[in-house]
């Protein structure tokens, strides 16, 4: 209906989109304008329907659920990501979160959460599903909370001598993103800059 928050979903299992559908439509306020069932397709859609939500899975044939969000942006500025998954380690949620995403919702949750997420996010905040304050609270310096894909690979690529325009082409990035998850990287690392965090990650074994 007019002046409902317009959703689109991406997920590779058709009895989740089949739920999310009929969670959707008995919901207030809330449309789910599209389905796609891979990270490639999910992106033609927001740029075909351009939703203000896009719930996306992790796991992904294909280009995976994060990689997206990341690259939703160029396709799609005015949506927002809201990851819906079965993962809830601490890896998979700092990925998301540096990727762009404004939500995490467990798929085990009450529907009810995830709809708080959906209505949550279209105000213009972030939501975290409930059940993760234990990963959140977890020492990201552990063994058990390494350093988020994106940014091991730019830091394994800045410890191998490349430039920031270098880095960006050979992970397939814009180098303001590059930039950016390097500013992330170096205050994860607790670093005073690139080299510093070079050095840190390869004393924590994060790269090699």
């Amino acid at each position: 209906m007019q002046g409902d928050i317009r959703c689109l979903a991406v997920d590779d299992h058709p009895s989740v989109l089949h739920g999310l559908r009929r969670v959707l439509d008995a919901a207030d306020g809330l449309e789910l304008v599209a389905t796609a069932s891979s990270a490639e397709a999910g992106l033609d859609a927001a740029a075909a329907h351009r939703p203000e939500l896009v719930i996306m899975d992790v796991r992904l044939p294909g280009m995976n659920g994060i990689e997206a969000i990341g690259r939703l942006a160029g396709v799609a500025p005015g949506s927002s990501a809201v990851v819906f998954s079965a993962y809830g380690d601490r890896q998979v949620l700092v990925d998301a979160v540096s990727a762009g995403a404004r939500a995490y919702v467990l798929k085990a949750s009450p529907v009810d959460d995830l709809l708080r997420a959906l209505r949550a996010v279209a105000a213009g905040t972030r939501y975290v599903d409930p059940a993760l304050s234990p990963v959140l609270l977890m020492d990201p310096a552990s063994p058990d909370a390494p350093l988020p894909e994106r940014e091991r690979a730019i830091l394994q690529l800045l410890a191998e001598g490349l430039g920031t325009g270098e880095v960006a082409d050979r992970i397939g990035l814009s180098a303001e993103t590059v930039k950016a998850n390097t500013k992330t990287a170096i205050a994860r690392m607790e670093a005073t800059g690139r080299v510093h965090a070079v050095a840190n990650a390869l004393r924590r074994s994060y790269i090699s």
